[in-house]
């Protein structure tokens, strides 16, 4: 972190490595009260360049880049194991389903317990699922991504388009109703997009610190997954959107 920056810059470096902070951890990181962190946290605001949640969580308004897979698994390792574990729920025996890349991802294939075909881009979870014999597992062809250890590029694009997939299981960076789920990169979204289309029904996987965080690239709008699977409760103006649109909320 450059230390002649102004604090507020060092604390957008500290987010983008990170991802989130609180006003505590913040406060104790440059060794200045909360309100000297407050007063930064307001430029940024006006800016728009960050949101606080009202858990208290600070995070990037707007995310650029996906932080590498170490720092990910790292975070809200709990509420991915939720996530996962209910996910699994939705599986009978015999599907072919997609599981996208990432660490909440990789949760959910540790809860298969059922004999299925799983196709994949990510390299962790095809490793995991390749030790049960009752999995038949399927990696996406293409170049490895080393950031997130997984393959997403046109060879993924083409195979996906000519799979029929059950469900698909899919994440994202960011998601809202206005925009929809989210990514942080064009060839991202467009093979998550060809995982949904390809599939029968889809179901998005998110923790709730992705609630309202926007990113760049556009997946599909919400109403294209017949399944929203989170940790915890959202919003009730939330919810009766979800209803309204038809998409099953469990948490």
């Amino acid at each position: 972190m450059n230390q002649e920056l102004p604090r507020y810059k060092r604390i957008l470096e500290y987010l983008d490595e990170y991802d989130v902070a609180t006003i505590n951890l913040l406060s104790n990181l440059f060794s200045v009260s909360h309100m000297s962190i407050r007063r930064d946290l307001k430029i940024l605001q006006e800016k728009g360049l960050v949101r606080v949640s009202y858990g208290g969580e600070i995070k990037r308004s707007f995310l650029n880049g996906t932080p590498l897979y170490n720092v990910k698994q790292s975070r809200f390792s709990e509420s991915k194991k939720k996530v996962g574990k209910i996910a699994a729920g939705l599986l009978q025996p015999g599907m072919v389903i997609f599981i996208d890349a990432g660490t909440t991802m990789r949760e959910f294939a540790l809860n298969i317990n059922v004999p299925i075909t799983a196709i994949t881009p990510d390299l962790h979870i095809a490793i995991e699922l390749t030790r049960r014999p009752e999995i038949n597992t399927i990696i996406c062809p293409g170049e490895v991504q080393n950031s997130i250890v997984a393959t997403y590029n046109t060879q993924t694009m083409k195979y996906l388009s000519e799979q029929v997939i059950d469900l698909a299981f899919i994440g994202a960076d960011g998601f809202n109703f206005e925009d929809g789920a989210l990514t942080t990169t064009q060839i991202k979204a467009d093979c998550k997009w060809m995982a949904v289309s390809r599939s029968i029904q889809s179901a998005l996987l998110v923790d709730s610190s992705k609630l309202g965080l926007r990113c760049r690239f556009k997946i599909c709008d919400l109403n294209r997954f017949n399944y929203l699977i989170t940790e915890k409760k959202f919003p009730e103006s939330f919810e009766k959107k979800l209803v309204n649109q038809d998409i099953k909320f469990i948490y």
